[in-house]
């Protein structure tokens, strides 16, 4: 079976056409045809909401975070609002490291100076991070008009970060991220005016399918991430890239020869 891409493991399918009417059907007492009956599913709207993925190229790709739309916070500019988000790490805590990130010549190298200073970060950070980049979200977009009117354009429609290595902010390559980045842009629509966030479910657990996840993981504790883990094989001793197969030891007979040689 070929594997899906994400557009498609997400795509809704649209209700099926009702079954036509027998031309023919028994008459009632009157002597007048039974009108034909529709089933509850043909006459009401399904209540799932749309679904719209959005990446750093393709519609709607000013939704991500690193789109050349500079943002203004306290009187200062940011070349985009990733560069203000790494920013906040700092803020009131290193401004220096704030001012560095501010004035980077790209949003990834902003990233860059954030990560390799991580340890430097207000310790709160990680309670805080998801309202953050709400924050400088709605600030983006309660700048920029046109933006402003494409985020109200989705509706009520749930939106989603096509990432296949981010599973916070995105959704990951498996569909199951946290995908906070998404659920955060719904809740600056609904601040600039558009339709209230749809309710998500729970996320659960990787590994068990039960707990919910914990925090930022993708496992409700520690025995389901060491029960997960301890399921990969270990790596060929010769390659160190690819897994062990069987009782082989190596992950080929290259590697075994190559190992014996």
């Amino acid at each position: 079976m070929p594997q899906l891409t994400l557009a498609q493991a997400f795509a809704l399918k649209g209700p099926k056409k009702p079954t036509s009417p027998k031309a023919e059907r028994k008459a009632g007492p009157s002597g007048s045809r039974k009108e034909p009956k529709t089933s509850d599913s043909q006459s009401k709207p399904s209540g799932s909401a749309p679904k719209i993925l959005f990446g750093p190229n393709g519609p709607h790709a000013d939704f991500n975070q690193f789109s050349p739309h500079p943002v203004t916070y306290n009187g200062e500019v940011y070349p985009t609002s990733q560069h203000l988000f790494q920013a906040f790490k700092f803020h009131g805590h290193r401004d220096d490291l704030a001012e560095r990130i501010r004035m980077a010549s790209t949003a990834e190298m902003a990233s860059n100076i954030a990560h390799n200073n991580k340890a430097s970060a207000r310790p709160d950070w990680f309670s805080i991070n998801v309202s953050k980049m709400e924050e400088a979200l709605f600030l983006k977009f309660s700048q920029y008009p046109l933006l402003q009117q494409e985020l109200l354009s989705t509706g009520s429609a749930e939106l989603y970060q096509d990432s296949l290595t981010d599973t916070f902010w995105g959704v990951g390559s498996d569909l199951l991220g946290c995908n906070e980045l998404g659920q955060a842009l719904e809740r600056v629509r609904q601040k600039v005016g558009g339709s209230k966030a749809p309710a998500r479910k729970v996320l659960q657990c990787q590994n068990c399918r039960k707990k919910p996840r914990f925090g930022q993981t993708l496992y409700c504790g520690g025995s389901c991430l060491r029960a997960d883990i301890s399921t990969i094989p270990p790596l060929c001793p010769q390659c160190r890239r690819r897994p062990q197969v069987g009782k082989l030891k190596y992950c080929g007979d290259t590697c075994r020869k190559a190992a014996q040689a």
